[in-house]
Formats: C-alpha cells, sequence, structure tokens
C-alpha cells in the first residue's frame, strides 16, 4: 500500500506545480528572430550577413570583422538596411528572408534596396564603422 500513497502523491504534487504553471505569464524576451545568410572566415577577416528583427524593425545587416594584423585592426564595419515594421506594406520576415536568399552574396543588399524602393517602403541604410579594441 505505501507504494499506492507515493504514486498518489506524486501525481498530486504534479497536478498542483501544472495549475500554477497555467496561471504564470510567459515572458517574451526572445520571441524575435535571426538567421544568417551569409558567414565565412578566411586569414583577414570574419564575414557574416544576418536578417533579423525586433519588436518594431527587420533589418539586414552585412558585417566584417577584420582580425589582427590585417586591414585596420579591431575596425569593423557593417553595412545595413533597417525597415519599420509599420512601413512593410504587408511584406513579412518570411517572404524578405526568402528573397533575399534567391541572390549571391554580392548582390544581395542591392537587390533588398531595390525591392523597397520598388514597394515604396522607406528604410534607413548606411555604412557603419567602430572601433572594437
Amino acid at each position: 500500500m505505501p507504494l499506492f500513497r507515493v504514486i498518489n502523491w506524486i501525481v498530486k504534487v504534479c497536478f498542483q506545480n501544472f495549475n500554477k504553471l497555467q496561471n504564470m505569464q510567459q515572458l517574451e524576451l526572445f520571441d524575435f528572430r535571426r538567421d544568417i545568410l551569409f558567414e565565412r572566415d578566411n586569414q583577414i577577416a570574419h564575414f557574416y550577413d544576418v536578417l533579423s528583427e525586433t519588436k518594431d524593425s527587420i533589418s539586414y545587416a552585412e558585417h566584417i570583422d577584420p582580425k589582427k594584423k590585417f586591414s585596420i585592426c579591431g575596425m569593423d564595419y557593417e553595412e545595413y538596411v533597417d525597415v519599420k515594421k509599420e512601413h512593410l506594406k504587408g511584406l513579412t520576415y518570411d517572404q524578405i528572408l526568402n528573397y533575399l536568399g534567391k541572390f549571391k552574396k554580392e548582390e544581395r543588399l542591392e537587390k533588398y534596396k531595390i525591392l523597397l524602393k520598388f514597394r515604396n517602403i522607406p528604410f534607413d541604410a548606411d555604412l557603419f564603422t567602430w572601433n572594437s579594441d
């Protein structure tokens, strides 16, 4: 009979914990996406292109992080395009990701800008550099 009581107690505790979990609110800390479209390392730099989203915007950025002894060591480069979600006119993150994935790395940034201009979607674009040393 003690085994029955142990099992009964375990079921009761699990049920109580389940009820508590149902009443808790889920935190949405990491509910946004980030996809790497290109990533490469060589002896000179680390290259990577990323499409990401936040609560308010979708960003595409091409990064170059030079390695020590090359170029201007510690000087990082990021060319980006930021679009506010309120201006997307029905364009979704998945559609942008699929669109960008159709092009070679060298064409991607300009083709994305052309798409946004064609659809009259305002965006911010720039080349950003900073020293990370």
